[in-house]
């Protein structure tokens, strides 16, 4: 574990700066990352495309080459300059957000789709391990949360400005292109922010790493990383199964509730959109207020306390798998908050407890494996399955609430188990109330 003394971590008036810009990126990521959910319907009838497809355009088109490269990814972040590497990511999402926008086909916007996820997989993995050196760890679940709440006026974002968008019919003159369709312009003007918030990155100061001591092992190497994982998988591979197990239902559900909302009400998207935009601003940044105070109380103090922590989180997001049979609206926003509410409080103590398990040169690596392994299951799997369902197993695309049930409900009660095994198999370090590293 790391020696440093919090004397060794940068003031405050430092950390600011840095902060604020991954606030900024958290919230483009969400923004970017959620509108073709919300658009889901438009792109769907213009591409002349079923669900399934627009599953793989909403599942797999953004995790496959994330899945592929994440942990080449995860090294970089390890061993160059991360304030670099965001620059660059935030650059290559928000240009390839435009080119969705743009796409003539669904082959086109599922190449642009692919480099949305490629940039943004680099996000998360940066982000939290500049912010593991940015403040001692009895304060980085508050700061965890902050950068994570603008991720949730983001999800928000991504909701109301694309509905604002399409609902008031605006359009734009592009040079090559032409006039464009709202859902398009909706695209082009969403992703053209994010390069002059990558190039702002180029001004953070990069802060020195803590806790680069392992007990003498290389964790340069790739290998050793990876041996250094297996020799923990009696808690990892619970922990992050459990993780992963929750976004497939989290992912499944958010990534069709646009959908559902219009097709189980009879609604376009202009009529719910500041509705649901509301909803995952509330629940989103509520959750993530209260995830950084619960994550360093002592209530959620220590691996294995945020562990337990972790492991009552599935259960309080089970209402919104029955979203189905809300008999309005209103109702059916106020379920599906359910998952809302549970997902910052679950980023929060997962990723401080990866940084409380992992030394400084695997932090990058060891997120890089979760997003890896939550982006092939999970955000490829999870709306897929809903789409599957709905097609094959339902034949209605009404149903598409009934889908919620079929894939969320398993998949949180497994998330549950794998959260409590996790917790029987951690052992706390001699002399520390932290993870033992070899376990």
């Amino acid at each position: 574990m790391s020696t440093d003394t919090p004397a060794t971590f940068p003031p405050l008036r430092q950390s600011i700066w840095p902060m604020v810009l991954l606030f900024l990126a958290a919230n483009l990521y969400s923004i970017d990352k959620g509108i073709v959910g919300v658009l889901a319907e438009p792109i769907r009838r213009e591409f002349a495309i079923g669900d399934s497809e627009m599953g793989l355009l909403l599942g797999l088109a953004y995790s496959l080459l994330s899945g592929v490269l994440g942990l080449g990814l995860g090294w970089l972040v390890d061993h160059r300059k991360r304030r670099n590497l965001l620059a660059g990511a935030i650059t290559l999402w928000s240009v390839s957000t435009i080119a969705c926008g743009l796409s003539q086909g669904f082959s086109h916007f599922f190449i642009a789709r692919m480099l949305v996820g490629l940039g943004e997989a680099a996000v998360a993995p940066a982000a939290l391990s500049l912010i593991a050196d940015l403040f001692e760890p009895r304060h980085r679940g508050r700061a965890l949360s902050a950068y994570l709440i603008g991720a949730s006026v983001g999800s928000a974002l991504s909701s109301a400005i694309p509905g604002w968008i399409v609902g008031s019919g605006l359009v734009l003159d592009l040079p090559l292109f032409g006039t464009v369709a709202p859902w398009r312009s909706a695209f082009v003007l969403c992703g053209a922010v994010g390069p002059l918030i990558g190039l702002l990155f180029l001004t953070v100061r990069e802060p020195v790493r803590h806790g680069l001591s392992d007990g003498g092992a290389d964790l340069a190497r790739f290998g050793a990383k990876l041996d250094h994982l297996w020799s923990m998988r009696r808690v990892v591979v619970p922990l992050y199964a459990g993780f992963c197990l929750f976004y497939v239902a989290l992912v499944g559900i958010t990534a069709w509730t646009a959908t559902f909302l219009g097709r189980r009400y009879g609604l376009a998207i202009a009529d719910f959109s500041g509705a649901l935009g509301l909803m995952l601003l509330i629940s989103g940044m509520g959750g993530y207020l209260v995830s950084g105070f619960l994550s360093d109380s002592r209530l959620g103090r220590g691996s294995r306390g945020r562990i337990a922590l972790l492991a009552g989180l599935p259960l309080l997001a089970l209402p919104s798998a029955f979203a189905t049979f809300a008999p309005g609206v209103t109702a059916a926003l106020l379920m599906l908050a359910a998952i809302g509410t549970a997902m910052p409080i679950l980023n929060v103590a997962m990723n401080a407890t990866v940084q409380d398990i992992l030394p400084n040169r695997m932090r990058g690596f060891g997120y890089a494996v979760l997003g890896l392994s939550s982006a092939l299951i999970a955000g490829a799997g999870g709306p897929w399955l809903v789409a599957v369902a709905t097609d094959h197993l339902l034949g209605d695309p009404a149903r598409i609430g009934t889908s919620f049930v079929i894939v969320g409900l398993p998949a949180l009660l497994a998330s549950f188990a794998c959260f409590t095994l996790a917790g029987r198999a951690i052992r706390p370090a001699p002399g520390a109330g932290l993870v033992s590293s070899r376990i």
